[in-house]
């Protein structure tokens, strides 16, 4: 069944990139600096990778050898200072001589955001996927992880640990703002990849001055943005709002982009309340906000925090605002199945919950027959005993499929697999993701610095008892023209 399944994907995946590059010699893949045509090619949705990679290893693996100095430049205004590297840096570090390549994570395995702890063990449950199915080479992907408990400086502590010990190639997914800023300046001087990071802040698309590090998920900025237009399109201008903002990078980053809505005249921002993310609810802070009785209520936190602001304001039905809430809590399984009778009072009392998605969410019965989700439960059942309804597994597979596709293109660069290629194929990569609404990555160094660039807005609903996401907006697709930070 499992063999059957993934024949049936390869030849999806194989119809969508005919489909991609029609009109076009360019397919999927990663673009070489200087060169217009892709040098690689790169997976639908990571799932049909086996009819698109590489076979063996590149002849000019054996051959060549990485640059050790200089200053070398990968993409457009993206540029390697090699000569800043520390005296003992090695480009192969993290590519073992018994064939293993070796991906660092750090993330919350226990505390309030304990439950994007399972993501590090989805990505090693697609990683065992591809090493059994399609290995890159002859090499195993190996995550190596570790907890943070989402505080930054045990984040930190872990990152020194791992390139001390741990023989790793570089990062990938670790989760949050504070706790990437906190590394950054600790990977960029030691010259290590910093891939994908799980925070949507806008300073990781600055490829001029931080080539070593770039983001993943959905720009915070732009998911504000869209809420903001989506008011004003359904209230008007000047709309009452009132907001809650997990007290770090992450929750400033929603409050400074919502200020910048009021200043501009847009909504009336009446109401603000900062909260601890170390705090075991949010209780106080909520009842504030409902006390002013806003159009509108936004609420810019993550994780647990999710439900409690759903099951709160169900609880008080004198206030019915238009609600949205962080994508980083669109798990349904994880987040609203704890709170779907409350969800559904909401939803039928005109303040179901609005989120602005980026991509398929596994659970969510609307996808149970897409090609993407049915590679995603076919991975889970048959390498592990967990389920998309069991945790953030499943976004595991989703981060480590972009990680895949990183590795393969860098793989087939002269010199194969090491630190400068894969941040080459990084920002270079041209990529078809099914799991992404908009179904493309397209990374070119300063000129697009950004992985996701699509979005709808969905609102949480429960049609026939099955929590699902219900689009009640068009997709937003600005993939391609994001530029980076400071444009």
């Amino acid at each position: 069944m499992r063999k059957t399944v993934l024949n049936i994907l390869c030849i999806i995946g194989i119809l969508s990139l005919v489909a991609a590059g029609c009109g076009s010699d360019d397919g999927a893949g990663v673009r070489s600096v200087g060169d217009s045509e892709s040098s690689s090619s790169s997976s639908a949705s990571s799932s049909d990778s086996s009819s698109v990679a590489s076979e063996t290893t590149s002849e000019t693996e054996e051959d060549s050898s990485p640059p050790t100095s200089g200053q070398i430049e990968i993409a457009t205004g993206t540029v390697l200072d090699l000569d800043e590297c520390p005296d003992d840096w090695d480009p192969y570090e993290g590519v073992t001589d018994d064939g293993q390549i070796r991906i660092g994570i750090s993330l919350p395995q226990s505390g309030q955001l304990a439950s994007f702890g399972t993501i590090a063990d989805g990505m090693q449950i697609y990683f065992d996927f591809v090493n059994d199915q399609d290995p890159i080479g002859d090499y195993e992907l190996v995550i190596v992880a570790k907890d943070d408990g989402y505080e930054a400086g045990r984040t930190v502590a872990n990152v020194e640990e791992m390139l001390e010990t741990e023989n790793i190639l570089g990062f990938a997914g670790v989760i949050g703002t504070p706790n990437n800023l906190a590394i950054r300046p600790i990977t960029d001087e030691a010259c290590v990849p910093q891939l994908l990071n799980l925070s949507g802040f806008p300073l990781w698309g600055d490829p001029a001055n931080f080539p070593w590090t770039v983001g993943n998920i959905l720009n915070y900025v732009t998911e504000t943005e869209i809420w903001c237009q989506h008011i004003v399109a359904e209230l008007g201008q000047g709309a009452t709002v009132a907001a809650l903002f997990m007290n770090n990078d992450f929750g400033k980053t929603y409050q400074q982009t919502l200020q910048g809505c009021e200043d501009r005249g847009d909504i009336d921002l009446i109401a603000e309340e900062l909260h601890d993310p170390a705090a075991p609810d949010v209780t106080n802070e909520m009842t504030t906000l409902i006390a002013s009785g806003a159009d509108v209520f936004v609420a810019g936190t993550t994780a647990a925090f999710c439900p409690q602001t759903v099951g709160t304001l169900a609880s008080v039905p004198s206030w019915r605002p238009m609600f949205f809430m962080s994508y980083t809590c669109n798990n349904l399984p994880a987040y609203f199945i704890p709170v779907q009778d409350f969800a559904e009072t909401l939803q039928k009392e005109g303040s179901g919950v609005l989120v602005a998605n980026y991509s398929k969410i596994c659970g969510d019965p609307r996808y149970e027959n897409d090609p993407s989700m049915v590679l995603t439960r076919m991975v889970l059942e048959d390498y592990s005993d967990v389920t998309c309804e069991d945790g953030q597994y499943s976004g595991g597979i989703f981060f480590a499929q972009i990680v895949v596709d990183i590795l393969r293109a860098a793989h087939e660069l002269p010199g194969g697999v090491n630190r400068v290629n894969v941040m080459e194929a990084t920002w270079n990569l041209m990529a078809l993701n099914d799991n992404l609404l908009g179904g493309r990555i397209i990374l070119d160094g300063t000129n697009d610095a950004y992985v996701t660039e699509a979005a709808q807005i969905q609102q949480v609903q429960v049609i026939d008892g099955n929590l699902t996401f219900t689009p009640i907006s068009e997709i937003i697709d600005t993939e391609g023209q994001g530029g980076s930070f400071g444009d």
